[in-house]
């Protein structure tokens, strides 16, 4: 049998995939005069609304252990930040400084969930700690960091402390682990646009804000958390790093952000991350023996 199953692996590259795009209707949200927050908190209430119809539909309690509670707070944490990261600087650059995630992710089942700690897990580190410096130019200063660069990096935590969560909780209905995420996603945006003291929109974009966040943001959410209830959350995490190709190539293609042959260089470091933790992962072991 294989150390990790391969449906939640493949479920969760695909997942990955089309989060990449995920900047395209923000902004295409934010010249229907949806700027700052509100094209995210238009996004993910529509998801909201329709995981709370979902779950109504099939008569699922709403419920939620304190791990799991937890763990879609800060999940929907990391969704609210990111999408402001890709309105607030550029998105290769916010994709990419997401990607710290895996970092974070593997101290956090290592130290917490009592997982082991191998050599490709290192390799994976090292490699994703590199590629991100050398997004961000080769050398990393304060002054250079802008506000869309700390909400990519605040998010990549957040996600990596909610995936475990997730994970390590016990059997959570998962139409409420979805209305959990995306409850706190549309959270975290109303708190910022509060912050931002941004005026209310005109009902028809956020109407279609609404919409986008039923048909786009609410089937990746799901596809996201169920392979985050049957993934160790390191190795999700790498396995969402496909999110790159998809991002930073449209990125660059569409919007014509400045992406330099350095930047290309710490692109494909975190991808050799990514492959360095997931291909022990999905090698073959005995029956009995541990993954």
């Amino acid at each position: 049998m294989n150390g990790t199953g391969l449906k939640p692996v493949f479920l969760a590259t695909l997942a990955a995939a089309i989060w990449g795009l995920w900047w395209v209707p923000v902004r295409w949200l934010e010249a229907r005069g949806l700027d700052g927050a509100m094209g995210g908190i238009a996004m993910n209430g529509g998801a909201l609304v329709g995981a709370l119809t979902w779950v109504a539909a099939r008569r699922e309690a709403l419920r939620l252990d304190r791990r799991a509670l937890l763990g879609t707070a800060l999940a929907g944490a990391a969704v609210g930040a990111y999408s402001l990261a890709l309105v607030h600087g550029d998105v290769v650059r916010a994709v990419l400084l997401f990607y710290l995630a895996p970092a974070w992710s593997k101290f956090i089942e290592w130290r917490f969930l009592g997982l082991p700690w191998r050599w490709p897990s290192t390799v994976a580190i090292a490699a994703a700690l590199s590629g991100a410096a050398l997004v961000m130019g080769g050398g990393i200063s304060v002054a250079a960091i802008g506000p869309g660069d700390v909400l990519a990096l605040v998010s990549g935590m957040c996600w990596a402390a909610g995936a475990a969560l997730i994970f390590s909780a016990p059997a959570n209905p998962g139409g409420s682990l979805i209305v959990g995420t995306a409850f706190g996603a549309t959270l975290v945006g109303v708190l910022f646009a509060l912050a931002e003291g941004i005026s209310l929109p005109p009902p028809g974009p956020v109407a279609q804000g609404m919409a986008t966040g039923i048909v786009y943001v609410l089937p990746i959410l799901a596809l996201t958390l169920w392979s985050a209830r049957r993934l160790p959350p390191a190795l999700l995490t790498f396995l969402l790093t496909a999110e790159i190709l998809m991002g930073v190539v449209s990125g660059v293609l569409l919007l014509d952000e400045p992406f330099s042959a350095v930047q290309a260089a710490g692109a494909v470091l975190i991808v050799l991350g990514a492959l360095a933790e997931l291909l022990p992962r999905l090698r073959p072991v005995p029956d009995g023996g541990r993954p």
